[in-house]
């Protein structure tokens, strides 16, 4: 599971309710609704930046979908938003009484890690104890969820859940394949040494995106490959 985004919900003013799960739809209606002007126990609001084409924007209004299903007496009101727009005005929109019942949200000490040290998220340690959400979600997964009273991350309270993982594919030049007469991998073995083929005869053997943010996706994949464990809970987690 790689990069989850956080889902930030709020509850009645001021106690704030963090989500990170599409899942976290579900246990919303019990805590009751938004009490403000634009909404009652009976309806839920929903704010988040994915594409509605994009894969998650589709996963997320499957979400609701099923939710409407499975809770038929509460209205779901949902809002597109920019993600720089909750990016930069998450805690001001949390701390006012115009806040979603469920936001989309980055994960980090900076980000969600800031906004529970302030107070602005709930506590969700007893709802994913409850519903087994610990079991079901990896510590290398759900320490981007959990946070301590310092605001940073691996903390022992949850304030969400991951929602998602990425897959990595790698696509082959099949005409190259052919010519240089190297074999199509079918494990990691055979593919490092398919790329030690390409590389003994000349060819670059890899590329990938470097434009915008995969490049410091790269640059730092290449830095774990030399880290060992302290090294990393010293970077992430301000640890050492």
């Amino acid at each position: 599971m790689n990069n989850p985004s956080t889902r930030i919900a709020r509850r009645s003013k001021p106690l704030l309710l963090a989500a990170t799960a599409l899942a976290l739809l579900a246990p919303l209606t019990a805590c009751g609704g938004s009490d403000t002007a634009d909404g009652d126990a009976n309806t839920l609001r929903l704010w988040h930046y994915e594409d509605k084409d994009g894969a998650l924007g589709k996963a997320w209004a499957a979400a609701i979908e099923e939710f409407k299903q499975t809770h038929p007496g509460v209205k779901v009101v949902f809002e597109q938003k920019a993600f720089e727009q909750i990016q930069q005005n998450a805690g001001m929109i949390l701390n006012s009484d115009k806040a979603p019942d469920v936001m989309e949200y980055n994960k980090g000490n900076a980000t969600t890690g800031l906004l529970a040290k302030q107070g602005l998220l709930t506590d969700l340690t007893a709802t994913v104890k409850e519903r087994g959400w610990d079991k079901k979600v990896g510590d290398s997964a759900s320490v981007t969820a959990r946070y301590d009273a310092k605001g940073e991350m691996g903390g022992d309270k949850w304030y969400g859940v991951p929602n998602y993982g990425e897959f990595v594919h790698a696509y082959y030049n099949d005409d190259l394949f052919k010519k240089h007469n190297v074999a199509k991998p079918t494990d990691f073995a055979s593919f490092e040494a398919a790329l030690a083929k390409f590389k003994a005869a000349g060819i670059t053997p890899l590329a990938n995106a470097g434009n915008d943010h995969p490049a410091g996706h790269w640059l730092y994949l290449l830095a774990l490959s030399k880290a060992n464990d302290t090294w990393v809970d010293n970077y992430q987690l301000y640890k050492g």
